[in-house]
Formats: structure tokens, sequence, C-alpha cells
């Protein structure tokens, strides 16, 4: 049973209010009555006072997210959704009828205030990610996808790249996640020009799918995703229309990370909450390239000489040896090498930065790793670092330059490129009358 409560300014006084439905957004009217967004039958409804009248719109449109009033209290401002699954501003009569849409942008707009004037103040979001590529010895960089794609990975020819692909919004309402537009495919990695759409799709359910890798003999891919109500690793052959099957079983909540296949193809590697503890930590699990099946069930690799949360971690070239970036503290990551099973620790690399999910890559000899880090041009760029034993201590030198936010690098097989993906991400506030 869900509670609307309603506290003095100064703390002297509270009222809880039961209330029969599910209910979000609180809102005051300038009428002093409180408005909100509740469930009723099984849509999102703005009532009037919260929980009592629905406010029937002309179109007849589910209600997102915070809502507010004109000073007079002839409109109220809601977020409907878009053909595209987007977030628009509407103003609707407050006792409800036809409505006006009021913004058409390519992504969300949300979260309206009005001033005592009438002035409507609100947020507009901007997210967008591309896979591109650059030597590994530094250059310029070429985009490989003019799409929303990200977390790239290579197939064992280096011709493909596995990517992340969608428009990130399935389902509206953050409530329902995992249900977004978030699916895997592949796109050629030697096209004359970037891909406008994937050349191939691995798998496109109604949750998020993310992040997939191939096996090394190519037979198999195996992939992230939220299929089902889980929170695992699904296998599916590379070839067909086989449906995937899931090999984890941590289950919804687990955050399990990217997958990454052994380079002698007997193991499976991948992040995800820990059983015990319920904290990030790095899983292996036993597989047979040849035939997909589960040798062994995923074991957690201790992090024994350091206090951090695990956030990805790649291959050595030996099948023996992994190496992970981990998160010591707010903004502060350290990346270490460890044997597959634990043990063995040698820390190669500190950092300090805020983007917590930049993913990590391995050189194919071994010799250096791919990382993100903040330059000094204030966006996050690729850094190469070596890491062999006789080379531990060398300095990072920076692979990319150009003015945009880098993340997720991959080593190509031949080790002649890096894949990588631009993200940028900004919030505008606009206003109206």
């Amino acid at each position: 049973m869900q509670e609307l409560w309603t506290i003095a300014a100064d703390g002297s006084s509270a009222n809880a209010q039961r209330m029969a439905s599910r209910i979000a957004s609180p809102a005051w009217t300038p009428r002093g009555e409180i408005a909100c967004v509740t469930t009723v039958d099984g849509r999102a409804r703005l009532t009037v006072p919260c929980g009592g009248s629905v406010v029937k719109t002309d179109p007849d449109l589910d209600v997102y997210g915070s809502i507010a009033f004109s000073p007079d209290a002839s409109k109220a401002y809601v977020a409907f959704a878009s053909a595209s699954g987007t977030l628009d501003l509407w103003a609707a009569p407050s006792t409800g009828g036809r409505a006006r849409r009021l913004t058409a942008f390519a992504r969300d707009t949300y979260a309206p205030t009005v001033s005592s004037d009438g002035r409507v103040l609100f947020k507009v979001q901007s997210y967008r990610t591309t896979v591109a590529v650059v030597a590994a010895s530094g250059g310029a960089s070429r985009p490989l996808a003019t799409f929303q794609s990200e977390t790239p990975s290579w197939d064992p020819t280096g011709r493909l790249l596995g990517i992340t692909y969608g428009t990130w919004r399935r389902v509206i309402d953050d409530a329902h996640y995992p249900d977004i537009a978030q699916d895997t495919g592949i796109i050629a990695v030697d096209a004359a020009n970037p891909a406008t759409q994937p050349s191939s799709v691995v798998h496109a359910s109604a949750s998020e799918d993310q992040a997939l890798c191939w096996s090394p003999n190519g037979k198999w891919i195996a992939f992230h995703s939220h299929k089902d109500r889980s929170d695992d690793v699904w296998l599916r052959p590379a070839v067909g229309e086989t449906p995937p099957r899931r090999i984890s079983f941590l289950g919804r909540g687990s955050e399990v990370g990217w997958p990454r296949w052994s380079p002698d193809g007997r193991w499976l590697l991948f992040e995800g909450a820990s059983r015990r503890s319920r904290r990030s930590v790095i899983l292996v699990a036993g597989i047979d390239q040849e035939t997909g099946v589960v040798t062994r069930e995923p074991v957690e690799v201790p992090l024994r000489s350091i206090d951090a949360e695990a956030g990805h971690a790649e291959w050595m070239p030996d099948s023996a040896h992994v190496v992970v970036i981990a998160k010591e503290g707010p903004g502060r990551h350290v990346i270490v090498t460890l044997a597959r099973d634990g043990g063995d620790e040698r820390v190669v690399h500190r950092l300090a930065s805020e983007h917590d999910a930049p993913g990590l890559s391995v050189s194919p000899d071994g010799m250096d790793i791919a990382f993100i880090a903040p330059a000094p041009d204030g966006f996050f760029q690729v850094f190469r670092m070596p890491i062999g034993a006789s080379s531990a201590g060398g300095s990072p030198a920076q692979v990319t330059t150009d003015g945009s936010n880098k993340t997720q690098p991959a080593w190509s097989p031949d080790g002649r490129q890096l894949a990588f993906t631009v993200w940028n991400y900004d919030a505008q506030f606009w206003t109206l009358r």
C-alpha cells in the first residue's frame, strides 16, 4: 500500500494518506490541491486530487514523469510518449480535453516547472553513441557507423565488429527497465562508408541485449541479456537462427557485464554481482567452444591485494591470466593483472576518472593495454600503456586526440587497430510561454 505524505515546511507536522493505487510525481496545483500520476487499470493517468478523478485528455495517452500547472490552474503540463519512444511536453486543460504538443525534440523532454508569470521551464537530454576505429599507434579516427551503437568487439577474422545498437528507449517509464531498445548486431569494419544499420542482427528481444563476443573458432556468440527476466550471459551459434540459451544464472539484479572468451576457447569471463557480498566481481565459467557446453559453473575470481569493485576484465594471451579495471573509490580506478582463478596479483596502473564503465582491452601479444582516461583537452580519450613484466611502470600514451568522449576500447586481432565508442551526453534547459 502506498502513502502520500504532506509535511509542514518547518517540519512541525506531517500527514500520511493511504492510496489505493500506485502513484508518482505529486505536484501542487495553484488551488492548493495535490495532483499526481496514478496507475488506473494499468494506465498512467493524471489525477486531481491525487488518486481521485482522472483528467481525460485527447489524445488518450499515458502520462510520464513530472507534472506542472499554469498559474491560473487552467493548464496541466505533462509528458506523453512519441512514436519514436521519447517524451514530448504537452499542455492539456486541467479539467480534461484536447491537449496540444509543445515540443518535438529527438530525445526526452521532461521535468516541467512554471513561473508565476506563466513561463515554462523544462529539460531536454541528448545522448549519442557511435563506434569508430583508430590505428593502435594513434592518428585520425574513422567512424564505422552513423547510427546509435556501442560496445564494439572483433570477430576472429578482424573483418566484422559486434555492436550494441538501438534507440535505448522501447518502454518510456524507467520503472520498466530493462525493457529498452538495445539489441546486438554486426557491422563490417572494412566497408567504404560507415554503416547506416547493422548488416545482421544477433539478438533483438524486448529487453536489454548488449556486448556480444565470438568464440575463438568463430562458432559461437555470447552476449549479455535481460531476456526472460534474467541478467545473465546467453549463448547462440554464430550462424543460423537457433534461439539463444542462457548459460549463467545469477538472475535479475546481478548486473552481468560484457562476456569475453579466452584465447584457448575454454573459458568465459564476465563481471557480475557476488552472491555473498553483492559487490561487483569477476567470474570465470568453463565452456567448450566446439559444442557450447558449459564445463564449469561461474566461479568468482577474488581480488585479494586491493579493496575494489571489479568493473571489466579481459584475457591475457595465455588464457591463464586476466586484466581487470576496478573501482577503489569515487573517481579512483586501478588496473590489475591476476591469475584466472585468483592470486598472482600485480597493480599495473592507477588513474583518476569520473567515468565508471570505461572498459579495457589487451593487445593480442599481451604487451599493452588500452584504457580510457581524461586527457588534458577535457575529453575522455583512448590511451595505451605497456604492461609486460619487463615494462612495468611504463607511461601511458594518448592514442585518440579529436574533441569527443571515448569509451569501451577493443583491440583488433592483428593488433593494428583499436575500435571504441564515441559518446556524448548533454542536458539543456529551455523555456517557453
